[in-house]
């Protein structure tokens, strides 16, 4: 896939930018350090988690806003993909559709790009799957973070 995304009108990533909180509240980090406020940012926020036994563990958010709506795939720069999979801490890839308010998400290690990895370039773009940020994926997100190691 060779398709680029569309600049982001401001007023797609201020509503983005209200849901991400609205999702944050609800997978409840203990701490949470906001990254995306300078122009080549990697991440948009770093969250830390206490495991019952008090051991932390720290997830970074990478955030996409769209007016576009989701199903179940996203387009994402092999690059920014590449990247996040040889992080050092899990990333988790969260996309918000302003449009229908609704969350979409998938860990970047489990981002599994059908297109064969030879034939892309670092400048194109690949659909990514995504899961709905339902309730009940929401509280399955929170257990995958506590059993992180």
């Amino acid at each position: 896939m060779t398709a680029k995304i569309a600049e982001v009108p401001w007023y797609v990533t201020k509503r983005g930018e209200l849901l991400t909180k609205e999702f944050l509240f609800q997978i409840e980090p203990d701490d949470l350090i906001y990254t995306g406020d300078h122009a080549d940012h990697l991440f948009d926020y770093m969250a830390l988690f206490l495991k019952p036994d008090g051991s932390p563990v720290t997830i970074a958010i990478a955030v996409k806003a769209t007016e576009e709506e989701i199903e179940g795939v996203y387009p994402f720069k092999v690059l920014d993909l590449e990247k996040f999979k040889n992080s050092n801490i899990p990333v988790l890839i969260l996309v918000i559709d302003v449009k229908r308010n609704q969350f979409f998400l998938n860990w970047a290690k489990n981002a599994i790009v059908s297109e064969k990895k030879e034939s892309l370039n670092s400048e194109q773009f690949v659909s990514i799957p995504l899961r709905q940020g339902t309730p009940e994926e929401i509280q399955k997100l929170k257990q995958e973070i506590l059993t992180i190691n």
